[in-house]
């Protein structure tokens, strides 16, 4: 019931993601009649068969604080998709709704993982070389170093479970790549990063080497984060527009790029911010997945994409021995 659109486009987009993905089904929580209406359009009965409505009166709207929301509404819609993960119900939630009600939702309903003392959100990012996770993307706009370790930790054992490399590098965003730039606490968060045998940390990058492909995971506050991944996406946005004005000022223009077209349509691909749409809420134990706002039918569907792709590695269920080994070797060594 989330996000600019509700269940036009939610609804769409399962459907269209159930009939590529043949093992999957899906509980969708929200206003029946309202579900129900859009389902009307798929005839297709082994889809429908698959898609169970669960009726929920209470919906979150985006100006519902997070302290409200864990007080009045754990039955709306997106509690109750939260809490059927918890259960084990389902493998995976997706939500284009209030980010902040999905987040403490998350933590209350699912906890974090071994050692993780607030989640991160997580996405991938096209780079000249192919992509590269990134993370913190707006969930914790002031991080201290052990959070932000956390988060390199997080990011580096989920790129190997999901791209299965076997050493993810692993750099922090710095305003310079010199040892000596930065503060105090960017200092403190690359000696922590430095000295984990788990990591691959190669250093720091700037912002205008995010998108080189040097590294496979980018470590960064909340606040960082969120404000390069705007940018990115109003950048591809502005090149988009910027290629369709240039083909309408000419005829020229047109009959270069029918020669082109296939280079052009795949370069397009690459850059299309519906393409990367479906952020990971990484750090909780249970998969959740957040989707734009303002995501359209295929990015919602990308989302699915993303959130069937973690609940088939059984991403937490990976990540959360391994952290758990760590826990216990530290307490160990204390002793």
């Amino acid at each position: 019931m989330g996000g600019d659109f509700g269940p036009r486009v939610v609804v769409a987009a399962l459907i269209t993601s159930l009939r590529k993905h043949d093992g999957a089904s899906a509980l969708v929580f929200g206003d029946r009649q309202m579900l129900a209406a859009e389902l009307s359009t798929c005839t297709d009965s082994s889809i429908l068969h698959r898609i169970d409505i669960r009726h929920c009166d209470s919906v979150i709207c985006d100006e519902d604080k997070p302290s409200s929301v864990l007080r009045h509404k754990q039955d709306s819609s997106m509690g109750l998709a939260v809490k059927a993960v918890a259960d084990g119900e389902a493998q995976a939630c997706i939500s284009a709704g209030n980010t902040g009600a999905l987040m403490a939702l998350g933590l209350v309903r699912l906890k974090t993982l071994p050692g993780i003392s607030r989640p991160a959100i997580c996405t991938t990012y096209p780079t000249s070389l192919g992509r590269s996770y990134m993370l913190d993307l707006g969930a914790n706009l002031d991080c201290s170093p052990q959070q932000l370790h956390q988060f390199a930790l997080l990011g580096s054992l989920t790129a190997q479970a999901l791209e299965g490399i076997p050493e993810p590098t692993v750099r922090l965003v710095n305003v310079g790549e010199e040892a000596t730039k930065g503060g105090e606490s960017m200092a403190q968060t690359a000696a922590l990063l430095r000295a984990d045998p788990l990591l691959n940390y190669k250093g720091y990058v700037e912002g205008d080497g995010i998108f080189e492909g040097s590294t496979d995971v980018v470590v960064c506050d909340g606040f960082t984060g969120n404000v390069a991944l705007k940018t990115s996406e109003g950048l591809a946005t502005m090149i988009n527009g910027m290629f369709k004005a240039l083909l309408a000022s000419s005829w020229i223009a047109r009959i270069g790029a029918v020669f082109m077209r296939s280079l052009l349509m795949g370069l397009k691909s690459r850059l299309d911010p519906a393409f990367y749409n479906g952020a990971y809420l990484l750090g909780l134990n249970g998969v959740v997945v957040k989707s734009h706002g303002g995501a359209s039918e295929k990015a919602f569907g990308h989302a699915l994409d993303v959130a069937l792709e973690a609940a088939k590695h059984n991403l937490p269920g990976v990540l959360s021995p391994i952290l758990q080994g760590r826990m216990d070797n530290e307490i160990k060594e204390d002793l």
